[in-house]
């Protein structure tokens, strides 16, 4: 398979488990309000554990078949390392967020279809140095705007 096809392949895997990721956020959190609406005290339910846990097996499982299918390799690898850039994107989403919980929109599809791509363009030997300085241009900016949001609260 063409290496092309291989990072745009691994871009709509990335979208479609960051979709996975935002939607099991906001049933995780519609569930958890409904739950506690009548509470007048502390209300801690399972749903965002059940969320978040749910997304992590779907999310690997996706990555562990789909990167393979084509052409990504090592498997071990790059699931790991795809699921890392995009649990990093969903931690960094999480506080940009306006509301309690972000939604899927293209910004945030984006950002969390990212992870796998860039880890496609990693594993080709030319785009490789690109593909790491990308990938560390990111990382960064993402914690210096972390820090500014946080300092603006």
């Amino acid at each position: 398979m063409h290496k092309t096809y291989r990072v745009l392949g691994a871009l709509l895997v990335g979208a479609f488990t960051g979709w996975l990721a935002l939607g099991l956020w906001q049933w995780a959190d519609g569930e958890q309000k409904r739950s506690c609406a009548d509470d007048k005290t502390v209300c801690i339910t399972l749903y965002p554990l059940i969320g978040v846990g749910l997304w992590a097996v779907l999310a690997v499982l996706v990555l562990a078949v789909a990167l393979p299918l084509l052409g990504v390799r090592p498997r071990g690898t790059v699931t790991v390392a795809a699921f890392a850039l995009q649990a990093y994107a969903i931690a960094i989403i999480g506080p940009l967020a306006p509301r309690d919980v972000p939604d899927t929109t293209a910004p945030n599809m984006i950002a969390l279809a990212l992870g796998p791509a860039l880890v496609a363009v990693c594993t080709v030997p030319q785009w490789r140095r690109a593909g790491l300085i990308t990938t560390a241009v990111l990382v960064v900016a993402a914690f210096v705007t972390l820090g500014v949001v946080r300092d603006m609260f």
